[in-house]
């Protein structure tokens, strides 16, 4: 994996353009969570020209980032370049709309290069007793299935990677695992979740076969109807 990302920082940056629901147009601010799912190195996010996370480890989580609505520049650079004044590793635009709640992930795709992806969250209230859970693919992986206390709760085989699925959730304890299509055994957890009314849980498969799978968690307050 280390590789992998000395050869991207040596080719130069990777271009990606990511596009909200939306555009913004008034004024406001956005909520925004990043999550690091590249394996094997640390990384400092930089937006709009500014080191806005510095020392960014593999599986780490940062959440409710203040932004202003409008477009915004990311880029991912070496943990050495602390003035964010490299190339980077991967730099996107996206445009945030004012009032809305997003998901950045650094992941690698099913064939193994690095990309971003912007995923949109709903904040609406839950019902009450209920919590919402999200499961997102990105990790370098085939389709795979969801299981939550041994049910399956995503199947087939279209869960590809940069897939979503929500549901609404009895509030309680989980032992979540991703599993091939047409197993049960599990590739990437278990692993406990304990699910509180009135939280939004977004859970990232994330890594790679070489310095292995895992799972990433955002934990998001949004009240209950």
């Amino acid at each position: 994996m280390r590789t992998k990302i000395v050869g991207l920082i040596a080719a130069g940056a990777t271009a990606l353009t990511i596009l909200a629901a939306s555009p913004a147009s008034a004024a406001g601010t956005a909520k925004l969570n990043v999550v690091h799912g590249i394996p094997g190195v640390t990384v400092n996010v930089c937006v709009d020209g500014s080191n806005a996370i510095p020392n960014f480890t593999s599986g780490s989580v940062v959440k409710n980032v203040s932004l202003p609505s409008g477009s915004h520049t990311f880029k991912i650079v070496p943990q050495t370049d602390a003035a964010c004044s490299t190339a980077g590793i991967l730099t996107a635009t996206a445009s945030l709309a004012a009032g809305k709640n997003y998901t950045a992930v650094a992941a690698l795709d099913a064939s193994g290069t690095a990309q971003l992806k912007l995923f949109t969250n709903g904040m609406s209230p839950t019902d009450k007793g209920r919590a919402r859970l999200t499961v997102r693919h990105t990790a370098e992986a085939p389709a795979v299935n969801v299981w939550a206390n041994g049910m399956r709760i995503v199947g087939g085989t279209a869960f590809t990677w940069g897939k979503s699925a929500t549901l609404s959730v009895p509030k309680g304890i989980y032992a979540a695992w991703v599993s091939l299509p047409g197993d049960f055994k599990p590739v990437i957890g278990p692993a406990v979740l304990q699910l509180e009314a009135g939280n939004a849980y977004q859970v990232y498969a994330w890594g790679d076969a070489i310095d292995g799978y895992n799972l990433a968690v955002v934990k998001l307050w949004v009240g209950t109807r």
